[in-house]
């Protein structure tokens, strides 16, 4: 089981509801479409551990879309 990064609820990893998308060269599975949406305007906010320091916050061309 995969955890959705928006909602934090498990979600299963092979047929995810609200499908996938990239961000950063890592797959992220979503409960619905409107969990995916909100990540997708704004997945830095739901991956800040990842995030290192003196890095961009948010750089658009590292967002590789939906899969």
């Amino acid at each position: 089981m995969a955890v959705d990064p928006v909602c934090q609820q498990e979600v299963d990893e092979e047929n995810p509801p609200g499908r996938k998308a990239r961000y950063r060269g890592q797959s992220y599975s979503f409960c619905t479409v409107a969990c995916r949406a909100q990540f997708q305007r704004q997945p830095q906010k739901y991956v800040q551990s990842q995030e290192t320091a003196g890095e961009a916050a948010y750089d658009p061309r590292m967002f590789m879309g939906d899969m």
